[in-house]
């Protein structure tokens, strides 16, 4: 996909083949099942395969069921523009900041959280921490940003893709980090941004750019608690 083409899907003004709309939303759904349904395996809900384990299996689905493949959209990177990457570094900045400030005021513990990573298996603290914030940013702006906002675009347009994703985002971090219903307020705000820039840069590139920055800096949080 071009930086054009990515720029009229994200706008709306895709051209979609008539009768595939109801196939695109159930991408959504049928990842969203996948998701849930990971979780009753207890070795799948452990990082990364709480996130690789569906993606796998959604992927394997869409390749084997013809209406699947033939209504998966990929995603481009989008355009690197100025205007775009000052709005990252802008998000990037006032996110950072955020779990910085959320961590100095209310200390929020963290062992729950550490519980997922898998420490043992890497050699280094700092190796784990550059394959977290790489690898956790890209699934899920391929999961949020990507399956998701597609779905929901399908039927809502791109405002209720940004809206919905962006809800769905911080649901699902009442259990991450920052936790709590403040941290998932936090998160939902942060998921509007990142929508946002989606929409903004016409792709992926950037959302995950500036996702790695707020995953590498909750990363350093909870390393400074210890716990790892």
């Amino acid at each position: 996909m071009t930086s054009g083409e990515s720029h009229d899907h994200c706008s709306g003004e895709n051209r979609r083949a008539p009768g595939l709309t109801d196939w695109h939303a159930l991408h959504g759904l049928l990842f969203f099942a996948l998701l849930i349904a990971g979780t009753f395996v207890p070795v799948l809900r452990t990082w990364p395969a709480l996130w690789i384990a569906p993606l796998a299996a959604y992927a394997a689905l869409v390749s084997m069921i013809r209406p699947l493949r033939a209504s998966y959209r990929p995603w481009g990177l989008g355009r690197i523009t100025r205007p775009g990457i000052l709005a990252a570094l802008g998000i990037a900045a006032v996110s950072c900041s955020a779990l910085a400030v959320f961590d100095y005021f209310f200390h929020p513990d963290v062992h729950a959280f550490a519980a997922y990573l898998p420490v043992t298996t890497l050699p280094t603290v700092l190796a784990l921490g550059v394959l977290f914030a790489i690898v956790n940013a890209l699934c899920e702006e391929v999961i949020f940003r990507g399956i998701l906002f597609d779905a929901i675009e399908s039927q809502w347009g791109v405002r209720g893709a940004v809206i919905g994703t962006a809800f769905l985002f911080g649901y699902g971090h009442l259990r991450g980090y920052p936790p709590g219903p403040l941290g998932a307020v936090m998160a939902g705000l942060y998921g509007l941004c990142l929508g946002w820039l989606r929409v903004f840069s016409g792709g992926l590139a950037l959302p995950v750019l500036v996702h790695i920055t707020a995953d590498a800096t909750i990363f350093a949080i909870v390393v400074r608690s210890g716990v790892l």
